[in-house]
């Protein structure tokens, strides 16, 4: 079974917890770290440190039918540590796959990378596995060297939901997580 439940004995009501994985990846500084950590703390950080192998996260999501949790895996983008990231890939339910408009040759990756990592993940099962394209940083669009319209048209063809987000400025960020969440349930949900 892909979805585990978990229920919590309160005084009153059991309550459902839904949990699923969620992995985001890209090639290295695209801000995949910026923008799971504007998510979860609001903040964002002008300096950068890359993400070794993976980070995890968790967010929380309440919808009508209960709760899920979002296991969110930062996964670095520096190719040295790609055996390593493999064991990160395994169970995902959401594919976050981001690129910086400012620097066209991270959009030309996505490509391969979603060939790659589609393979990696779905040959154990016969799930489709949901996604997201993220055009981050967002709020540089007079430097950006990849258009909305370059953007949405690499989302069809993927068969992904794009979006525009700017880590810096949280735009669209809730959305994005709120997405990955909501995507994963309806896809992977077990009754």
């Amino acid at each position: 079974m892909v979805t585990k439940r978990l229920f919590i004995m309160g005084p009153v009501s059991i309550v459902s917890v839904e949990l699923y994985k969620a992995i985001i990846v890209g090639p290295p500084n695209v801000g995949k770290s910026s923008l799971v950590r504007r998510y979860q703390s609001d903040e964002f950080r002008e300096t950068h440190t890359a993400t070794i192998g993976a980070d995890l996260s968790a967010a929380t999501f309440e919808f009508p039918e209960g709760r899920v949790v979002l296991t969110i895996a930062d996964i670095g983008g520096q190719e040295t540590f790609a055996g390593l990231r493999n064991q990160f890939y395994q169970g995902a339910h959401h594919l976050i796959m981001v690129y910086d408009v400012t620097d066209r040759s991270t959009f030309e990756r996505i490509t391969n990378l979603h060939e790659a990592l589609t393979e990696k993940i779905c040959i154990q099962r016969e799930d489709f596995l949901g996604g997201s394209l993220v055009a981050n940083k967002s709020d540089m669009k007079e430097h950006a060297e990849v258009t909305t319209q370059d953007g949405q048209l690499l989302a069809d063809l993927l068969t992904l939901k794009f979006f525009e987000t700017s880590a810096k400025t949280g735009m669209n960020v809730s959305e994005l997580f709120h997405y990955a969440a909501a995507e994963s349930r309806r896809l992977h949900r077990r009754v």
